[in-house]
């Protein structure tokens, strides 16, 4: 059921207009047969997560439908943003251009096919994120040279392949076919990554692997690196450090030190210094389905909505670190999910952080709030009203 919703969804995306931006709206009967998969494709993925709770089902079939589910979007056209353009144009900077994306925006090469069909608004900003993000977005711009529809579909094949990965790496540690079914099977997952082929697939792949390798120091490598491609996972090493008490051997210190001494050299020598603002930055702005813009609408002001929802995230991280050093339990994808929803820019794609997270610790409270966070921004953004 799960991947006929999905393929159902893929035929109905095709009979919309425009189908790179959100929500889809396709003409005639399509629009219900997208409203219906898509709904249909998020109580699949709660029944799967549920049957594999009371052992119905199995490791391998969670696996194989995992890899349909989140392949098939690939047969559709481009699903819900339009930001492989953006992520296109800043990596033909670095490829034609040979000019550091940190320094250099597109808008400053206008005639270049990437900055004509990137969005208006992102052309004269610089860089938002960190060198390991610029690196990945590179490889499909080299294999497209001026090709829009090779890069996009670059850009999703690369999206799918980290999310697959992530499913697979959580199968071999967990052996659970509940987690493949949350993170695997998940709607919002595929539309977004094999459909919208965002980025943030391989920056979560290494979070997910630091979590999942813990002690070892590939554990603290894959912490080094994933914060290389956005500064959201350094926001969740103190809950995973807090859950063992600082207590961890020295090859872990050894390769998180390492890598990150290692990556922050090779970033400098390649961008100069000017990566550290860009990637401490990130992107700023707010969204119509984040906590803060809920805030907003009651009539407070930005800046005090912003403080608030701020507040109101610290508070629950305290609590979380005071109960990870207690119990030793982190609950990383109950802190994902927080974070998402007091943060001002909340994308819908930004629920691959808690899916993950949760998938990998299978604490009860962290699968609830990644699911219920993924079929809420899937529904609010991805359902025409």
């Amino acid at each position: 059921m799960c991947v006929a919703a999905i393929g159902v969804a893929v035929a109905a995306s095709r009979h919309a207009s425009v189908s790179g931006v959100s929500p889809v709206d396709p003409r005639g009967d399509w629009r219900l047969a997208w409203i219906v998969a898509v709904v249909s494709a998020l109580v699949c993925c709660g029944v799967g997560i549920w049957l594999a709770l009371v052992g119905v089902l199995q490791l391998r079939a969670a696996l194989l439908v995992a890899a349909v589910v989140q392949a098939l979007p690939l047969l559709a056209p481009l699903l819900l943003s339009r930001d492989v353009d953006v992520y296109w144009a800043d990596a033909r900077v670095v490829t034609v251009h040979h000019a550091s994306p940190y320094l250099v925006t597109p808008s400053r090469f206008p005639s270049d096919p990437a900055t004509r069909v990137a969005s208006v608004e992102w052309r004269t900003k610089p860089e938002p994120y960190g060198p390991a993000w610029v690196a990945v977005g590179t490889l499909p711009a080299f294999v497209a040279g001026s090709s829009r529809k090779v890069a996009e579909f670059g850009y999703r094949l690369v999206a799918v392949a980290g999310v697959l990965a992530a499913v697979l790496l959580l199968a071999l540690f967990t052996r659970s076919a509940a987690a493949v079914a949350l993170l695997g099977w998940n709607p919002l997952v595929a539309l977004h990554y094999a459909g919208g082929g965002h980025s943030d697939a391989l920056m979560t792949l290494f979070l997910l692997a630091a979590v999942l390798y813990g002690l070892r120091a590939s554990g603290g490598v894959s912490w080094a690196v994933a914060s290389m491609f956005k500064a959201v996972p350094l926001v969740f090493l103190p809950l995973e450090l807090a859950r063992s008490r600082l207590r961890r051997p020295l090859r872990f210190w050894v390769g998180l030190v390492g890598a990150a001494v290692v990556l922050t050299a090779v970033a400098f020598v390649a961008f100069g210094s000017q990566w550290v603002k860009g990637s401490l930055e990130g992107v700023h702005g707010t969204s119509p389905i984040g906590g803060v813009h809920f805030l907003a609408e009651t009539g407070l002001r930005h800046r005090y909505a912003v403080v608030i929802g701020a507040a109101v995230f610290a508070v629950v991280y305290v609590l979380l670190v005071r109960s990870a050093w207690r119990n030793g339990k982190a609950r990383l994808g109950f802190a994902a999910a927080a974070f998402c929803m007091c943060s001002s820019l909340l994308r819908p794609w930004y629920a691959l952080w808690p899916l993950a997270l949760a998938s990998a610790e299978q604490d009860g409270l962290s699968v609830a709030a990644a699911f219920a966070l993924s079929a809420y921004v899937l529904i609010a953004d991805a359902i025409p009203t």
